[in-house]
């Protein structure tokens, strides 16, 4: 959801004027860029898909985008596999030939880096010039990169350490989206005192919640509203999500116990390690 606020938010202030999202449903379209995303994508007439945070290994959806005319630029940070996909342009810190030193970067921070350089070369073409636009401080969206880099549970490195601290800086400050300043309400978390631990131990999961049981874009569309109450009434929708997510994965936990006790026996010593399935898990 960070990856996605932040791209659209960049790429809107830079004067891009059709800039939409799609998020998969997981249950019914799989992760990633598929070809059934593809297709969707398709009928919406785009000439371009961005992938933030996945499209590593998503040979069949880019080459079915191809095949329909679509252009197809992938960022993740995924480690790659043995073949890449034939996108026209690859944005990942772990290729093998790239030279970025942030190896640990999340996908939140890739997307921040990538707008960054198009700021960049916007800039030195003249663009915001001849559009009239202002060029946006593209640090003030440094609180969704916090967010998504200690949600995704990335090695903070000393670049990643950088943009967290810079994140929680303007949190803090309440300099926040309303979006982040809704889910620390419903948290009952006081921004002046948020560590990064906060991140991912109380927003992370409450914002991650709609994918795991709903829809992913109730995230989305909190971190990118500009509306105070809208994001409120969003962050608890996610906060009710996320409390039927717990007591979900607190049944399952008990099942497990339960059917760890049956295989108790005796006369035989079990494994240290047990993969436990059941169809309703």
């Amino acid at each position: 959801a960070t990856s996605t606020a932040l791209a659209v938010l960049a790429l809107r202030s830079m004067g891009a004027k059709d800039v939409k999202y799609l998020v998969p449903n997981r249950f019914e379209e799989g992760y990633g860029l598929s070809p059934m995303i593809v297709e969707r994508v398709a009928r919406q007439n785009a000439a371009l898909i961005v992938t933030v945070d996945n499209g590593i290994s998503s040979h069949a959806g880019v080459e079915l985008a191809h095949q329909k005319g679509i252009r197809v630029l992938v960022t993740d940070h995924h480690l790659p596999g043995e073949t890449l996909p034939n996108a026209d342009a690859i944005i990942n810190p772990n290729l093998k030939h790239c030279c970025f030193p942030s190896k640990s970067l999340a996908g939140v921070g890739v997307t921040f880096y990538l707008m960054l350089a198009l700021r960049a070369r916007l800039k030195n073409e003249g663009w915001f010039a001849v559009k009239t636009l202002p060029i946006p401080n593209l640090a003030e969206l440094l609180d969704l990169v916090a967010l998504g880099t200690v949600a995704d549970v990335v090695p903070l490195d000393s670049n990643n350490r950088i943009l967290v601290h810079q994140g929680l800086s303007r949190i803090r400050a309440k300099r926040c989206r309303p979006g982040i300043q809704a889910l620390l309400d419903v948290a009952k978390r006081d921004a002046k005192n948020l560590v990064a631990s906060d991140l991912g131990f109380f927003l992370g999961p409450r914002l991650n919640a709609a994918g795991r049981l709903d829809d992913m874009s109730i995230g989305v569309e909190l971190l990118l509203s500009d509306d105070p109450l809208a994001a409120r009434i969003l962050a608890e929708e996610l906060n009710t999500l996320n409390q039927e997510r717990r007591e979900i994965e607190q049944g399952m936990q008990l099942e497990a116990l339960a059917l760890c006790n049956a295989l108790e026996d005796p006369d035989h010593i079990l494994p240290y390690g047990i993969a436990m399935y059941h169809k309703k898990w």
